[in-house]
């Protein structure tokens, strides 16, 4: 994301400069197109991009949700997502059961399909390391 800032920032820069060089009709239009394309990619970076992951993270945080209400109705749990900042199809989220409070959950929630990709402990180490029987493993 930062990266995408640099290079836009840059490239309006650079292109301000050059439009030195071009009469100052044409000078002053591209300078206001520039200005417009600035401010909107700052928008868009600043406000409406991070509304998007937001509200995919809520949506795919309810699906996830709903599956484990089905699948462990007598369990509680703790759905925190992975703090990602880009735009995708499919959205990862940490499943945390009280039942198995050292053991992390990674699910995958696409649309409305879901799939459990990962199980490592709190720590960090993988389960198959550790004396640990994950119970909710799918």
């Amino acid at each position: 994301m930062i990266i995408g800032l640099f290079i836009v920032t840059s490239g309006v820069l650079a292109v301000s400069l050059l439009a030195f060089l071009l009469p100052r009709k044409v000078r002053k239009f591209i300078w206001i197109l520039l200005f417009i394309v600035l401010i909107g990619y700052y928008s868009y970076y600043g406000a409406i991009r991070p509304f998007i992951i937001q509200n995919q993270t809520d949506q795919a945080n309810e699906v996830l949700e709903d599956h484990l209400k089905e699948k462990y109705p007598e369990d509680s749990w703790n759905i925190t997502d992975t703090d990602q900042t880009v735009i995708k199809p499919a959205i990862y989220l940490h499943v945390i059961f009280e039942s198995e409070p050292r053991i992390v959950y990674e699910y995958k929630v696409k649309d409305t399909i879901i799939s459990q990709e990962d199980i490592w402990t709190v720590a960090g180490s993988a389960v198959e390391e550790t004396d640990i029987d994950p119970q909710h493993e799918e």
